[in-house]
């Protein structure tokens, strides 16, 4: 499958406001949803959305089938606003 940001400059911005750490950990998590789109440590949020976690780190994605790709939303550090309105980062 092939991983895409759903916005590339909100994905970049994120990304690069991460640790050095992190960003590893992420890229890893993002080579093995295209392995693997749905893994066993992923939570489905609703529908064809997921998250999975990374440390601290939260990847929200959405896996569209029909077209082998899986669109990442958010790259977020966890905090009590994370999945508030989580549904913003798709649209």
């Amino acid at each position: 499958m092939r991983v895409k940001p759903k916005n590339a400059n909100r994905f970049r911005h994120e990304f690069l406001l991460l640790e050095r750490q992190d960003r590893e950990r992420v890229f890893e998590v993002l080579k093995t949803l295209a392995e693997t789109p749905v893994p066993p440590n992923s939570i489905c949020l609703e529908k064809n959305y997921y998250r999975i976690r990374t440390g601290s780190i939260r990847v929200i994605y959405q896996l569209i089938k029909e077209e082998d790709l899986i669109l990442v939303g958010a790259v977020l550090k966890r905090n009590e606003n994370t999945y508030k309105d989580w549904k913003r980062y798709f649209r």
